[in-house]
């Protein structure tokens, strides 16, 4: 019995973690996981960035950048703003990023701050989106079990 609450206690938080990670959406604050050392130390590889949507004009040098190539999901440091889009250079790269941002590229601005090591978490369920669906499942099916156990444990007392 023990070992069985421990496994439900943990598959509880897990879910919980994923839940929390994910409710900021409600608000405008889109998650996003740091794969790449271009803006460290600020934002570290496996932690996550939280962005949201703004006005390009409120945008200023110095704001972190979430953009969008063909290929990637970025996100850099304003170093430049330009009538036709923005420069941008990751704090650990060198030089700055040989491409100009288009305004239509553009996804929001994100946070100064990330949170370490959960996004090699939230990469992972959201990946295998098949085992939140057999956890929560698993969950159900315990909470029911225990409600009948429980009523029949009632019944017996009566």
């Amino acid at each position: 019995m023990f070992i069985k609450n421990l496994i439900f206690k943990i598959i509880y938080f897990l879910i919980l973690i994923y839940i929390l990670i994910f409710v900021s959406t409600i608000f405008g604050h889109k998650p996003l996981v740091i794969i790449s050392n271009s803006m460290n130390p600020v934002l570290k590889v496996g932690g996550i960035l939280y962005y949201e949507n703004i006005d390009l004009n409120e945008l200023k040098v110095g704001d972190i950048l979430v953009y969008k190539t063909k290929a990637h999901i970025i996100s850099h440091r304003i170093v430049e703003i330009k009538e036709e889009g923005f420069i941008t250079k990751g704090d650990a790269n060198n030089t700055i990023d040989s491409n100009l941002i288009n305004k239509n590229q553009v996804l929001g601005k994100g946070t100064n701050w990330s949170i370490p090591f959960l996004g090699y978490y939230a990469d992972f369920i959201y990946t295998h989106k098949y085992l939140l669906v057999i956890s929560i499942g698993i969950l159900i099916i315990d909470f029911v079990t225990e409600k009948k156990e429980g009523k029949r444990y009632e019944k017996k007392i009566e």
